[in-house]
């Protein structure tokens, strides 16, 4: 390989069209969007801690129907 060769930079998507530079148009991203992206992550895991805390709250880890009190009476069938 040359040394003096670049590398091609253009990459393409699955139809083989050429996809746009990102770094010919490098946009900073504006106050305003960084809050809003701040603003949305906090909103997601304030759900997720509202939802894993109602579901500890609301249920019961020990289940209501235990297998032991079903086998612990003894039915006897008569005809």
């Amino acid at each position: 390989m040359m040394p003096d060769a670049a590398m091609p930079t253009e990459k393409f998507d699955a139809y083989g069209e050429v996809l746009p530079d990102a770094s010919r148009g490098k946009r900073e991203a504006g106050a305003a969007s960084t809050a809003l992206g701040r603003v949305g992550q906090y909103a997601f895991w304030l759900l997720v801690v509202v939802i894993v805390s109602v579901r500890v709250l609301m249920y019961p880890a020990t289940p209501a129907f235990e297998v032991g009190s079903a086998t612990a009476s003894k039915q006897t069938v008569t005809r």
